[in-house]
């Protein structure tokens, strides 16, 4: 019968916080965005490369009436041009909209023949308060990295100077001509320590459990901000397994095991990252993941057919390991 190891067991836990969504043509500006946005996006040291259809508006298609906005997005899948209404409530204070020359990615509101206002059209679709084609919604994962500099250089600096990520974003540009790429800068709180104490099984012994006291110690001491970058990474790799992780895998190693020996000193029993995108009303899937708002991956540290998953919280032979419990929740 497979068994806990102690009679407390502990899991290292990381959630995201704040989200920037950003189009690669605006990294150059990113430190000139507000100042909430720049101060966040300095905290930021995970990003993910996505991809989803090419949109831009519809020249001609802006209606203002009824107390709301609408209009046309254009856009290819699979090769077919195919259109989405979207709307906004509210009208616009503006004597006019302006649609943008080709490729029509930009609408400005124009007030006594100045222009108040720039949506681009990437972020007009995720904005806007409806949308016939949810799917524009949705964002492929195609890459996961990380951009950490302890502090010394700036998010901009750190993302221009990106060479895996300036060679994904190239490649895209040349596999998928129909799509566009987008950056998803993720800000990480520090970890949590998700505690477990198993009362079921008589054979565990509280005088022979673990230290949990200097476990916890050893966490803040050993489990360093840039391990924890590292750690996300590596979760949402292997969760994700996105396209162009996999292709520069032998180019630009991962050190997973390297990274994991810390967590492996400490015993830690499984690690959960989740990440949330309802900020920045999108989904995000991949050719292993559906669709979903907040994503949740579980590993378990230790071969769950010699030791009991951490994730069995009933301590049963039929009850779930960690991939049972990983996924999409909504």
């Amino acid at each position: 019968m497979v068994k806990r190891k102690y009679f407390t067991e502990i899991a290292l836990g990381f959630y995201s916080g704040g989200i920037v969504l950003l189009h690669p043509r605006d990294i150059r500006t990113v430190d000139q965005q507000s100042p909430e946005t720049t101060a966040l996006a300095e905290e930021c040291h995970i990003y993910l490369i996505v991809k989803r259809p090419r949109v831009s508006y519809v020249p001609g298609s802006l209606v203002i009436a009824d107390g709301k906005m609408t209009g046309q997005f254009r856009y290819i899948l699979n090769g077919v041009t195919r259109e989405s209404g979207f709307h906004f409530v509210g009208e616009p204070n503006a004597d006019r909209l302006e649609i943008s020359k080709y490729p029509h990615t930009n609408l400005s509101l124009i007030r006594n023949e100045e222009v108040t206002f720039t949506l681009p059209s990437h972020l007009a679709s995720v904005l806007c308060d409806h949308l016939d084609d949810e799917l524009l919604r949705d964002f492929e994962v195609q890459y996961v990295g990380m951009s950490y500099a302890d502090g010394h250089r700036s998010a901009k600096d750190r993302l221009q100077n990106h060479a895996t990520l300036q060679q994904v974003l190239a490649d895209l540009n040349l596999d998928s001509p129909d799509d566009e790429a987008l950056l998803i800068m993720v800000q990480y709180a520090p970890p949590q320590t998700l505690i477990m104490f198993d009362g079921r099984d008589k054979s565990l012994r509280l005088e022979d459990d673990r230290d949990l006291g200097k476990d916890l110690e050893r966490q803040e001491d050993k489990i360093t901000e840039d391990l924890q970058i590292a750690l996300i990474e590596a979760s949402l790799i292997k969760y994700f397994a996105p396209f162009y992780n996999d292709k520069y895998k032998k180019r630009f190693p991962n050190p997973t095991q390297k990274i994991l020996n810390e967590v492996y000193s400490i015993d830690f029993g499984a690690l959960t990252t989740e990440i949330n995108t309802e900020e920045i009303n999108s989904r995000l899937f991949s050719s292993t993941q559906k669709p979903g708002f907040h994503h949740i991956a579980n590993f378990d540290l230790h071969d769950p057919s010699v030791r009991r998953s951490f994730f069995n919280l009933m301590n049963v032979d039929s009850g779930p390991n960690a991939s049972d419990l990983s996924g999409p929740y909504y």
